[in-house]
């Protein structure tokens, strides 16, 4: 988003107008009846929201401290969904607590490097919270919903749905400008397809395989990716405690297999 001049909040509102639609097209030609009740796709609908407030916190709080500070402090939300799971006598991973203890340290290594200021700026430390929590109602809503349902394409539709009602209210009130270029157009397109849909796709599909509990952590795998992406797409170096961090994380997954 560094690369486009819209404003930050109007990114995210076109990354849910743009998805969502092309998402209800592929539907039209995929030809497959699915029947949901009424209630469960107004819940499906209501996690759209959710799923919404997850992504604007998220472009708000970037926005305003650094991505390695804003990774540490939204990884906890795996710990708050498997005590959840502890508590509602849901299935937990046997070596979560081994497990998760690693995944927080070698995150830590990973993103986090000495010297860097950590200034933390209130309002970008209250959306990375606001983020974490909705990350956290997410997954957990997302188990329950989705159990039963066995188009998960389907279903999605209607949470994408959601997604689209927070972005049509929020353009009366923070404006909504068209891309000025090409470029951004591809931009936005991308993250549209790229950075909604293939996620929420993906996610919606692999909790009702795994549980909430045991995706949260594989989740963690994530920022070791997106550094060692940095690696090999934009020669950046990895230090010797990045490398340590990432193994942490890897084997934290392997052992809640």
């Amino acid at each position: 988003t560094q690369t486009m001049a819209m404003p930050t909040h109007e990114i995210g509102i076109w990354r849910y107008i743009i998805a969502g639609p092309i998402l209800w097209l592929i539907g039209v030609f995929r030809n497959k009846a699915a029947n949901l009740a009424r209630k469960r796709t107004l819940w499906l609908i209501l996690l759209g929201v959710v799923f919404s407030l997850s992504g604007f916190s998220a472009l708000f709080a970037l926005d305003r401290i650094l991505s390695s500070l804003y990774i540490i402090i939204l990884y906890f939300y795996p710990s708050l969904i498997v005590l959840y799971s502890l508590i509602s006598h849901h299935p937990v991973p046997a070596l979560f607590w081994l497990g998760l203890p690693m995944s927080l340290i070698g995150l830590v290594l990973t993103v986090y490097q000495p010297g860097q200021n950590l200034v933390i700026d209130p309002f970008g430390l209250f959306m990375t919270i606001i983020n974490a929590l909705a990350m956290v109602v997410y997954m957990i809503m997302s188990e329950r919903i989705f159990k039963g349902i066995d188009d998960r394409f389907a279903g999605t539709k209607w949470v994408m749905t959601g997604t689209i009602l927070v972005g049509t209210v929020m353009i009366p009130i923070f404006g909504l400008s068209l891309p000025t270029s090409l470029t951004e157009w591809v931009l936005l397109l991308s993250y549209s397809l790229f950075g909604t849909l293939m996620p929420i796709l993906s996610m919606n599909a692999g909790l009702q395989l795994i549980g909430a509990a045991r995706g949260s952590v594989i989740a963690t795998f994530q920022p070791v990716l997106t550094v060692l992406l940095a690696l090999l797409l934009l020669n950046e170096m990895l230090s010797l405690q990045q490398w340590l961090g990432g193994l942490l994380v890897i084997g934290s997954v392997l052992l809640l297999q």
